[in-house]
């Protein structure tokens, strides 16, 4: 299979030809990735908060789809935004934990972990998350090393690469 005849190669998505050079000013090199240190702290308190405004944001269209039917918004309607944002949430957050490596909030902020979670593994992570959901982003300060969604997933946490 040739692109000449037509057909679709087989490494149609791969950039291999694409890599930057430093004879290219128009596309300098990355900066070296430095897996040893791990993302900033504030990136790692940045994941709950971006899982936190992730379940808000399920949370607020299920209110405004209340209110666009025309009905008001009643204190049973609230637990049950709740309860659908975090049944959302879990299940986005299981599906790109296992496919994207991170949860939505650390995919936002920018990081993943740095090995495939074990299928076994993917609910002590989403529990983690929400342990860190929960504390506001205070579990971050632990680092990335000591991180209870590393600790989780058995697995570093590193910064995502474009």
């Amino acid at each position: 299979m040739t692109p000449d005849h037509g057909e679709i190669p087989q490494n149609w998505d791969a950039l291999t030809d694409r890599a930057p050079s430093t004879e290219d000013p128009g596309h300098p090199l990355p900066p070296s990735s430095d897996r040893g240190f791990g993302p900033p702290v504030l990136s790692l308190m940045a994941a709950s908060w971006a899982d936190l405004v992730t379940m808000l944001a399920v949370c607020t269209c299920a209110l405004v789809a209340i209110l666009a039917l025309g009905e008001r918004p009643t204190t049973p309607a609230f637990g049950w935004a709740i309860v659908l944002s975090a049944a959302w949430w879990a299940f986005a957050a299981s599906v790109l934990v296992v496919v994207r490596q991170g949860t939505p909030g650390m995919l936002l902020a920018g990081v993943c972990f740095d090995r495939p979670v074990l299928p076994p593994r993917v609910v002590w992570v989403l529990a983690a998350a929400l342990v860190s959901v929960l504390s506001l982003g205070l579990a971050g300060l632990l680092g990335s090393r000591r991180s209870i969604l590393a600790v989780a997933a058995e697995s570093d946490i590193v910064s995502a690469e474009p």
